[in-house]
């Protein structure tokens, strides 16, 4: 079957959403899952928009490819088995054959040498929009991510050495009929891992937006890093009367976790809307702004709080 159908019919047998102002919450038993909806110029809107960190990037920063499921075939063979456009054949070693078709520039094969797996947001521009403050395992995740059919697409490799670590402002793929998709792509990768834009960026992509259908995209949002926030001003323990430091109260999360979409305070995943007041707190929006915290697109939600 092919992989961007599974992925479709994936979702569709989990727990109905619940409608969040443009984006859904749902809670299998296992975990919270966090889903942003709405169409492309939406979710264009609500990514945080700021310049590229530019220093520091390395490849060997992203672990890949990895076999993670231990079934003697990594990631990039994944790809190549489930966008194969004929039935797959497998043999030893993971020894796959079948056929291929690039979307980038229409070409199609049967020698995966002529083919490569493309990050549709490629591992520097990750790193620029803010996988550089990830840990090794976030990083590796992002690199060999299975989960959503638009991180990872088998292309020629002549389109994919075109393409490199360019954004939609520098880079378009040849055949003009996917560009709309591919917008849509780029725009649906950087949500599920809460990465930003640059002001070039962001404008390149509305442009081939603006002549584009309207549709509505769901994407499932990736959890922040396990590692715990650092404690701003308001949640240090207070003194009581007997000088012993009282805990001082913080949300708690109807769902559980904080937040991925937002630094600087723990915003709560729960099923329904939050306002600043619920908060009280000033936040950066690294994501998508699902609680529309951020009123002037500025990157600062509740600014009239005090911050960390």
């Amino acid at each position: 079957m092919n992989r961007h159908l599974l992925v479709a019919l994936t979702a569709l047998v989990l727990s109905p959403p619940v409608a969040l102002f443009g984006a859904s919450v749902t809670t299998p038993t296992s975990a919270a899952r966090v889903v942003a909806s709405g169409t492309a110029v939406r979710l264009l809107a609500r990514l945080a928009t700021r310049p590229e960190h530019a220093a520091g990037y390395t490849r060997s920063a992203f672990l890949h490819w990895i076999d993670a499921d231990g079934n003697g075939c990594d990631t990039r063979d994944e790809v190549l088995i489930q966008e194969s456009r004929t039935p797959a054949r497998i043999g030893p070693g993971c020894a796959i054959s079948g056929t291929w078709r690039s979307a980038y520039d229409g070409k199609t094969t049967t020698r995966l040498a002529s083919f490569d797996i493309d990050h549709v947001v490629a591992l520097k521009e990750a790193w620029d929009s803010g996988a550089w403050a990830w840990s090794p395992v976030r990083r590796e995740s992002y690199a060999n991510d299975l989960g959503d059919s638009r991180t990872l697409r088998a292309v020629s490799a002549a389109s994919n050495r075109s393409k490199g670590e360019k954004d939609p402002a520098q880079w378009l793929p040849p055949l003009v009929s996917f560009r709309c998709t591919y917008a849509t792509e780029w725009i649906a990768v950087k949500t599920r891992w809460s990465l930003a834009v640059d002001s070039s960026e962001k404008a390149a992509l509305r442009r081939i937006l603006t002549g584009c259908p309207p549709r509505t995209v769901s994407v499932v949002l990736v959890p922040a890093d396990t590692a715990p926030p650092a404690p701003s001003p308001s949640t240090q323990p207070m003194p009581g009367p007997s000088g012993t430091a009282s805990p001082a109260p913080s949300p708690t999360p109807a769902i559980g976790g904080c937040d991925p979409n937002y630094a600087g305070y723990c915003v709560p995943i729960v099923d329904h809307d939050l306002d600043c007041s619920d908060i009280k707190h000033r936040v950066t929006v690294i994501g998508v702004d699902i609680h529309h915290f951020d009123g002037d697109g500025v990157g600062i939600g509740c600014e009239s709080y005090p911050s960390g």
